[in-house]
């Protein structure tokens, strides 16, 4: 049995206790009826044998025939017993039967019968209680007589005087009383019984429904998985967040340290003084920003109407470190671009060695070298930044090959700097990215349709104010006024997607700007001009 209750599922548990207290219920609101039915019909016997007692004492014949057998009583007892039997056992018993009492009994004051329903009890002594009715009282008791127990009512028969001249007993036994009680619980019983029925019918429609919710499993099974779900959930590196009807409902301590929602008090309802990047991320799928965090948002539907989990994960450590990937990859392109341009010089001056053309090789081996000295020294006036230098004669390069003009200009003190080289070239070597191939897909459009069109991206340094101010505009077609701050969310992009995806350049130089406390916004040019992009950033040990 122990084994069994143990093996049980839920739903089996709930609809045996349920059934065993409704049954306990019902047996105890059986024996409570059956109790007050017994007292209640002891009280109407009691009420019927008084008010019977009390008529017959009151009526001419038992009162003539009792105050004469008074009278010759005890001169002529077995006379006077026989006159009163015959004067009023016929009237007595047909009351009686009529009346449906099981006995009426009259009799002389020391207790001798004068009539009962066995005729072998006249003149025998009456068993019970006669003392207070001697005193001229109406009592009623319960006795055990010659029928057995019964419930009786004794009261006195008087002469004109007032004196005592006999007794009348009138009385149901108690076997007739519980035969009645039982035929009344009967139908109590069976409205119990049906009663009964439908609270175990509701009982089992319940365990079903509790069965289908908790799987069938055993509260000591529930209790295991609910331990070790709870256990993972705030184990996990990942956020968690269960969301119903817009309110956050579950939350893990990873999902509340991403989010920021520290000790808020679950569930937290969708009209909560949440930080927009918060609510945002709630209603978001893909990367969003919160916080100064890159987080991966992805949804998943909970199987139920308007209900669904969110997976959290922190991405701004790849973020950064995709940034800084992006920044080398940026210098290898653009030393990849200068060594392709080195190469092509480099035949291109071997072959006129051959022809027998010295001067001309010179000239064709010397003729980039004022450039790319000019252009490292408007970048830079001293030595200490060779990193951004190598990034622009790269992207020379780059635009040259695809045919557009770099323009490089330059205010920024000597040594000044400060700005972590591979922060300058996340941001800058993006934004030259883009203006390199906006240029040069509008060029290749208007090429396209029959015309030309000017392919040029312009670089401009400076600091202003203790900020190193960046700004990139090129020729391209620029970015619409509504989409400039879509532009800056990770996957956006006016470009096909690439094998590693597109829209993720301005993001990363947001990133960077805000992380180094700075700002960039997009604007546009004056004329036939693109974007313009224009990055602030504190200058480390600059003036406010």
């Amino acid at each position: 049995m122990r084994r069994w209750w143990r093996a049980a599922s839920i739903a089996t548990r709930v609809f045996a206790q349920t059934a065993m207290l409704l049954v306990l219920a019902a047996l105890g609101a059986f024996a409570l009826l059956a109790v007050d039915a017994q007292r209640a019909q002891e009280r109407e016997a009691a009420l019927a044998s008084e008010e019977l007692a009390l008529a017959m004492a009151a009526t001419p014949t038992v009162r003539s025939a009792v105050a004469s057998a008074f009278d010759r009583y005890p001169e002529d007892r077995s006379g006077a017993i026989d006159a009163a039997t015959g004067a009023m056992q016929a009237y007595v018993e047909d009351v009686r039967i009529a009346t449906r009492l099981d006995f009426v009994t009259v009799m002389h004051p020391d207790g001798t019968r004068y009539t009962h329903p066995d005729v072998d009890e006249i003149g025998r002594a009456f068993l019970g209680t006669t003392a207070p009715a001697l005193e001229g009282e109406t009592f009623t008791e319960v006795f055990e007589g010659t029928l057995g127990p019964s419930v009786r009512a004794v009261t006195p028969v008087t002469s004109a005087a007032g004196e005592v001249v006999g007794l009348v007993a009138a009385g149901v036994t108690v076997e007739r009383v519980g035969t009645l009680v039982v035929q009344r619980l009967g139908a109590v019983a069976g409205l119990l019984a049906a009663a009964l029925v439908v609270a175990a019918l509701g009982a089992w429609l319940l365990a079903r429904r509790l069965d289908r919710a908790t799987g069938g499993r055993a509260p000591e099974e529930l209790a295991r998985l609910f331990a070790a779900h709870e256990a993972a959930l705030h184990a996990v590196d990942d956020g968690l967040v269960l969301v119903e009807d817009g309110s956050v409902v579950l939350a893990n301590d990873r999902a509340r340290a991403l989010l920021g929602l520290g000790d808020l008090p679950l569930p937290i309802p969708a009209a909560a003084a949440l930080p927009p990047g918060v609510r945002h991320a709630l209603g978001a799928e893909g990367q969003v920003r919160v916080g100064g965090r890159w987080l991966v948002v992805e949804r998943h539907d909970a199987g139920r109407a308007g209900t669904t989990t969110l997976t959290i994960r922190d991405r701004t450590e790849v973020q950064r470190m995709t940034g800084e990937l992006d920044a080398v990859r940026t210098l290898a392109t653009a030393l990849r671009a200068q060594t392709h341009e080195f190469g092509n010089r480099m035949h291109t001056v071997a072959t006129l060695i051959e022809l027998d053309e010295p001067q001309r090789a010179l000239e064709v081996a010397t003729a980039g070298r004022d450039l790319g000295q000019r252009l490292a020294d408007r970048v830079v006036g001293d030595r200490e930044e060779p990193v951004i230098a190598a990034l622009l004669l790269g992207k020379a390069a780059q635009a040259h090959e695809r045919g557009v003009e770099l323009h490089v200009e330059t205010h920024l003190p000597p040594g000044t700097n400060g700005i972590d080289p591979v922060d300058f070239v996340t941001v800058l070597g993006n934004l030259v990215d883009n203006a390199i191939d906006a240029a040069a897909d509008r060029a290749a459009a208007a090429l396209r349709e029959g015309r030309t069109a000017p392919a040029w991206v312009e670089v401009y340094l400076d600091e202003d104010d203790g900020h190193i101010v960046l700004q990139v505009s090129d020729s391209g077609a620029g970015v619409p006024a509504e989409a400039r701050e879509l532009a800056f969310g990770a996957g956006w992009s006016t470009k096909p997607a690439g094998p590693h995806g597109r829209g993720f350049g301005l993001s990363i130089v947001r990133e960077t700007a805000e992380r180094l406390g700075g700002s960039v916004e997009i604007g546009h040019g004056e004329g036939d001009a693109g974007a313009v992009v224009t990055v602030q950033v504190p200058r480390p040990g600059g003036a406010p």
